[in-house]
Formats: C-alpha cells, structure tokens, sequence
C-alpha cells in the first residue's frame, strides 16, 4: 500500500516565440505549483500552495485572465528550480503516488527540467497516475470522451472549491474524486455523468461495463 496519495496541478507561463530554442524544449514554464497530500486511508494530511517566477517572461495577460496569477505575485518567488526543491522536501521521504489530472503536467515537468538542467528528486518520479483517465474509464466513458475537472465535479453534483485554474484548488478537487471511489460512491453518481454524455439506449450495456471496471480498479489498488 502507498503511504502517500499526491495530488499536484501547475499552472503554466508560455514562453514567447523569440527564445525559439527554448521553444523547442519547452512552450511554458511553471508559474504555480499547488498539491495536497493524503494519507494511506485517502485522508488529508495536507496542502501546498507556491508561485514559481518564470525565467523567459512576465505572466502573459491571457494567463493573468485565466488563473489571477499577476506579476506581483511571482516577483519574489523562487525560480524552478528552488521552488521544486521545496516541493520535493514537502512531498517527504514517505513512498507514494503522484497523481494529476491527465498527464499533461508529468510532460511539462519533464520537458521544462530538461530545458533548465535540473535533475529531478526522486519524489517526483515515483510513479504518476493520469487520474482524469483512470476516472474517466471508470465512470463507463471511452477515452475518446475526456471529462474536464470541473464538469466530473460538478456532474456527480458537488461544488467545485476555490477557483477553477488555481493549482491547489484544481489538485484538491481532483483528490476528492479519489476519496469518492474510495468510500464506494462512484456507482451512485456515474448514472449522473453517463446519462449527459451517451444515448439512453446505451446505458444498461455501460452499467455493466463500469462494474467491471470499478472491480478492476479495486482489484489493482490491492481492495
């Protein structure tokens, strides 16, 4: 059993396309860590929450419009480097899982310590779950049909807290979904999701088909 569940989000920075060789190792840079870290009975432990000051530009306004992250609030946060150090330190020496909300940020980590030479500590290589497609499969949904974070919140009918695009919120509400599956809710609420997304015709047939599922799930996570 994992001692430690982490759930993490960035928020990210584009790099502008004048630093073209910059551009063709990495787009963005992080610019927002936010985690929180749970327990081997799911339960929360604990949350981070840390800007990051980007090295090639200031925040891009359609960033700011997104996220509400504005220059003032990275000009005195650490660079990516300190900043991951940091993260690493609050993610502990404990075994876990990291987990995010599809694999677009293991990418980003990846692609951006490649970029600024960092050897990444080894609590963020331990092995990372795309959660968005584990739960997606789970709800009956092929991964044709990914779901956004904000619409699995809100179609198994719980309100999204904080604010959508803010690294922190994004990464406790993508764990409260795990604490769901984990306290035998997930049946209740796929009806909710697979009645928005399919034909009535198709629903006995998916019924059948996240049981299946569910008990797979439960079977690997050692249930």
């Amino acid at each position: 059993m994992y001692e430690t569940h982490i759930f993490l989000d960035f928020e990210m920075n584009p790099i502008p396309r004048q630093f073209h060789e910059a551009r063709e190792l990495c787009r963005a840079e992080i610019c927002e860590i936010g985690a929180v870290k749970l327990g081997p009975d799911y339960q929360l432990l604990d949350r981070y929450s840390r800007f990051v000051k980007p090295s090639y530009a200031p925040i891009a306004p359609h960033i700011t419009n997104l996220t509400g992250i504005t220059d003032t609030d990275v000009a005195d946060a650490p660079a990516f480097a300190e900043a991951m150090d940091d993260f690493a330190a609050w993610i502990g020496d404990r075994p876990g899982r990291v987990y995010s909300w599809s694999m677009s940020d293991w990418y980003q980590l990846d692609d951006e310590s490649y970029l600024k030479e960092y050897p990444l500590p080894w609590q963020l290589r331990q092995r990372w779950m795309d959660f968005q497609a584990v739960y997606t499969r789970l709800i009956g949904l092929s991964g044709a049909h990914p779901l956004s974070l904000k619409y699995a919140i809100g179609a198994v009918e719980q309100s999204f807290d904080g604010s959508a695009h803010r690294a922190v919120d994004d990464a406790a509400n993508s764990a409260e979904l795990l604490r769901m599956v984990k306290a035998g809710r997930l049946d209740e609420h796929a009806a909710v999701i697979r009645a928005a997304l399919r034909p009535q015709k198709e629903q006995s047939t998916m019924g059948e088909a996240l049981k299946d599922q569910l008990a797979a799930w439960k079977q690997q996570h050692g249930e």
